[in-house]
C-alpha cells in the first residue's frame, strides 16, 4: 500500500475543503448502513482521524479501531483519543497486512482508502478476513472522472477502482451486497457470509 503522500495530500487531509467534504460525505454514507452501528468496528485508511471523530460523534455506543500505514498519523490521534478515551485505537498498520486475527471485527470501512492499494481484490479480501461471519463492510470512493485534470496529477493514486468492480468483487468473495448509491462519490454496504458446513479445524 502506498505510504508516502505528496505534499498537496499531507496538506489536504487537514485542509478545510476536505473537513467539510468528511462532515458533509460521511454522515450520509453511514446513515446509509443497514443496520444499527454496534460493538467493534475497524477503519483502515483513517489519516488524520476527522472520519474517525464522525463515527464516534454520530455513534456513542461504538468501539472504533483506527489503523493508517503512516507513522505521523499517531500524532494526529492523540487528542482525539484524549476526547474519545478507550472507544478509540489507533494502530499505524498497512491494509494489505492487517494486525488482527481473523474474524474480529463486527463492521470494517474502507473510506477514500482503496485507490491507494495496487491489488484491491486482496485489501478487500484482507478487510473479509478481520470480519466476523453476519459483519459488514463499507466502501466508500471516488470514480475516475472525478481524479482526472490537475486533482488527479495532485493526488496520485495505485488505482481507482469503480463502484461496479467493487460490487463485482464483493460477489466473487460471496459477499451480500446490500446498499450502492452515489456516482462521484460513491459507496457501498455489504455483509460477509456465514460459512457453510462444520467448521473448519
Amino acid at each position: 500500500m502506498k505510504e508516502a503522500l505528496s505534499k498537496f495530500e499531507r496538506w489536504w487531509v487537514d485542509a478545510w475543503p476536505h473537513r467539510w467534504h468528511i462532515r458533509r460525505f460521511v454522515p450520509k454514507f453511514l446513515r446509509a448502513c443497514p443496520e444499527p452501528f454496534r460493538g467493534e468496528v475497524l477503519e483502515v485508511g483513517a489519516g488524520s482521524g476527522w472520519t474517525s471523530r464522525r463515527i464516534l460523534e454520530t455513534f456513542p455506543q461504538v468501539e472504533l479501531t483506527a489503523v493508517d500505514v503512516r507513522g505521523e498519523a499517531d500524532e494526529a490521534f492523540e487528542k482525539p483519543r484524549r476526547l474519545y478515551g478507550q472507544r478509540l485505537k489507533f494502530k499505524q498498520a498497512d491494509l494489505m497486512s492487517l494486525p488482527f486475527d481473523r474474524e474480529t471485527f463486527d463492521m470494517v470501512l474502507a473510506i477514500h482508502t482503496l485507490h491507494y492499494v495496487e491489488d484491491v481484490p486482496e485489501a478487500i479480501r484482507q478487510l473479509l478476513r478481520v470480519t466476523r461471519p453476519g459483519g459488514l463492510i463499507g466502501l466508500a470512493g471516488e470514480n475516475m472522472f472525478y481524479r482526472r485534470g490537475i486533482r488527479g496529477w495532485l493526488m496520485k493514486s495505485a488505482s481507482v477502482p469503480t463502484k461496479e468492480s467493487l460490487e463485482k468483487t464483493l460477489r466473487l468473495e460471496e459477499c451480500e451486497v446490500i446498499t450502492s448509491d452515489g456516482e462521484v462519490h460513491y459507496f457501498i454496504w455489504a455483509r460477509k457470509p456465514y460459512p457453510i458446513g462444520p467448521p473448519k479445524n
